[in-house]
């Protein structure tokens, strides 16, 4: 096929004779079929995840006719006011990808897959990179990590083996494994118990996964124990952002944002805005949740950096809108929303 023929990345690596697994990185790492990332690419889809006007993607592909490699591109696609992939950026980095590997990937053995410097990659952050390669390595068959067993002999004895010799790449390979009930048994036993930077990286890792009722049980009793700790509120939190147990994660929400200690904290807001948005879709959440932003920052800078963000989201842009005409506002909101419209009015006028 010829590399005019070639019109997105799914085509692409097709044509280069490939396999490949698409994981939307946006808020946490999520499996996207190559259906749903090729309908994207062809502006028949909006990504589910977008944050900060960018859709983000791992992408892991191989081809076992010519080795046993796995390659990984980390991509960010601008999205545009209707939540659309900008065709001309993906464009651009298609073209990028041709001139570096060649149209088949010809070149990637011996450049490694690696890209030029380039507008459209992007380095995740050392959690997200050891929670990446754990999913992935699942989702592709590759077994676990080298520090699989070590983090596992951790978790089961933590008083014998000293929590600094774990890598995160092995207490992430842990969380990927939450499905084997020994696993998932012992750390509803023994999470509460683990030094604080091994529990925070479970956390952070948990927020991955879709934890279930025993362990979120004991991750929301561990907040209530603790109503002022912020950082540990913040990673506890994050850790429920893909758990089913809807309505004891709303509780949780709720808890915080009752409490005028959380409920004022900036790091606290954004964790919940840009982890748990999907409760939001409940009005009374939603109204609690932005009068609370609103009220966070008096100079309403954050109300909108989290508007703007929120709205993006297919499935909350129309519960957005709406909150826009709510007759019955608090003054603080009433103000952060007028606040809003003028600096949009502003910035229609500076083009």
């Amino acid at each position: 096929m010829s590399e005019s023929a070639i019109s997105t990345i799914s085509e692409f690596l097709l044509h280069a004779g490939t396999d490949y697994r698409v994981f939307d990185m946006g808020r946490t790492i999520r499996s996207v079929s190559t259906q749903a990332f090729l309908d994207m690419e062809n502006g028949q889809l909006q990504p589910q995840f977008p944050r900060l006007e960018h859709a983000w993607f791992g992408i892991i592909f191989w081809d076992k006719t010519r080795s046993t490699q796995h390659y990984i591109w980390f991509v960010k696609l601008p999205v545009d006011e209707q939540g659309m992939l900008v065709a001309a950026a993906r464009n651009h980095f298609l073209q990028i990808i041709v001139d570096a590997l060649g149209a088949g990937l010809e070149n990637a053995e011996s450049k490694n897959a690696q890209l030029p410097e380039n507008p459209y990659s992007f380095i995740p952050n050392q959690n997200q990179l050891a929670d990446f390669n754990s999913i992935s390595r699942k989702k592709v068959a590759l077994g676990q990590s080298q520090f699989y067993d070590l983090a596992l002999r951790y978790i089961q004895t933590p008083l014998v083996i000293d929590w600094q010799t774990v890598p995160q790449q092995g207490l992430a390979d842990v969380a990927a494994n939450l499905k084997d009930k020994t696993i998932y048994h012992t750390l509803v036993d023994n999470i509460e118990n683990y030094p604080t930077p091994a529990q925070f990286a479970l956390l952070t890792s948990f927020e991955n996964h879709p934890i279930d009722v025993k362990l979120v049980e004991k991750i929301v009793g561990i907040l209530a124990k603790n109503p002022d700790d912020i950082a540990l509120w913040q990673h506890g939190i994050r850790s429920l952002a893909q758990s089913p147990c809807k309505g004891l994660v709303r509780q949780v929400i709720k808890d915080c944002l009752s409490n005028d200690k959380l409920s004022s904290e900036h790091g606290i807001l954004v964790v919940l805005s840009g982890r748990l948005f999907s409760h939001f879709e409940q009005q009374d959440l939603l109204k609690v949740f932005l009068d609370a932003v609103a009220k966070a920052d008096e100079s309403f800078a954050l109300f909108h950096a989290v508007f703007r963000d929120l709205v993006q989201i297919p499935s909350l842009r129309v519960h957005l809108l709406a909150s826009l005409r709510w007759t019955d506002k608090s003054d603080a909101l009433t103000a952060a929303v007028g606040s809003l419209f003028s600096a949009t009015e502003n910035s229609d006028k500076a083009k």
